[in-house]
C-alpha cells in the first residue's frame, strides 16, 4: 500500500491508470513467462481466493472449488500448491500493510486534530476496502484519537476533510494540470501540505 503522502504529483500521474495500491488479481513474477499454462492460469485470482480463505471465512475447500471453476481441468495438487503460495504472500502483505498503517497512525497522533483526522480519514477513504479484504478492517478514528481529542472535534474534522477531498476532486476534474496545491492551500490554509498533496493524489486516482 503506497502512502499518497510524500509522493510527487508527477509520480502520481505516472501510476494513476493502475489501481490505487498496485494490486492486481495476480502477482507479477518474472518467471511467469516460462511457467506452465496450468500455473499461469491458476495463479490468476489466486491472491483473491487466498484472502477469502484467510480473512472472509471461506474454507480451504471452498477456495479450491472456486479456483477450479475459474481455471478448470488441472490436477488438484496444482490448485493446492498455488493457494498455499498465495496465502503466504497474502499474509506477508497483510503484515506489511499493518506495520505501515500503524506508522501512519502514530505520525497522525503528533498532529493537530484536523490534520490528524485528515490522515486517518483519507487512509480509510483510499484503502479501506483493502483493509477489509486483508482482515484489518477500517481504522477506527475515534478509538485512535479519542484520548487526545473530543468526539465533536473529531467529527468536525471529518466533515472538513470530506470538504477538502470533494474540492480537490472537482479541481482535477475541471483542469488536469492546474495549480491544484496552490488552490487548496488558499482554500484550506489550516491543512498541511502533506495532507493536501495526498488529497490531490487521491483526486487524480478518482478522476483517472
Amino acid at each position: 500500500m503506497p502512502s499518497a503522502q510524500g509522493i510527487g504529483i508527477d509520480a502520481i500521474k505516472g501510476w494513476m491508470m493502475g489501481n490505487e495500491d498496485g494490486r492486481s488479481d495476480h502477482d507479477n513474477h518474472p518467471e511467469d513467462a516460462s511457467e506452465s499454462d496450468s500455473v499461469a492460469q491458476i495463479r490468476v485470482g489466486a491472491g483473491w481466493h487466498a484472502r477469502c480463505h484467510l480473512y472472509r471465512g471461506w474454507t480451504r475447500e471452498q477456495a479450491i472449488e472456486r479456483m477450479q471453476s475459474v481455471a478448470p481441468g488441472f490436477p488438484l495438487e496444482a490448485y493446492e500448491r498455488e493457494l498455499s503460495r498465495a496465502m503466504e504472500m497474502a499474509e506477508k502483505s497483510r503484515q506489511d500493510d499493518l506495520l505501515r498503517r500503524q506508522l501512519e497512525i502514530e505520525e497522525a497522533k503528533k498532529l493537530d486534530v484536523l490534520n490528524a483526522v485528515f490522515v486517518l480519514y483519507l487512509l480509510n477513504t483510499r484503502y479501506g476496502s483493502h483493509y477489509v479484504e486483508d482482515g484489518l478492517g477500517y481504522i477506527d478514528i475515534q478509538h485512535e484519537l479519542g484520548s487526545t481529542f473530543s468526539s465533536q472535534e473529531i467529527e468536525t474534522a471529518k466533515h472538513k476533510t470530506q470538504d477538502v477531498i470533494e474540492y480537490a476532486s472537482n479541481l482535477v476534474w475541471r483542469s488536469w494540470d492546474g495549480p491544484h496545491l496552490e488552490d487548496l492551500r488558499a482554500k484550506f490554509p489550516e491543512c498541511n501540505d502533506n495532507n493536501l498533496s495526498a488529497t490531490i493524489g487521491h483526486a487524480y486516482w478518482l478522476n483517472r
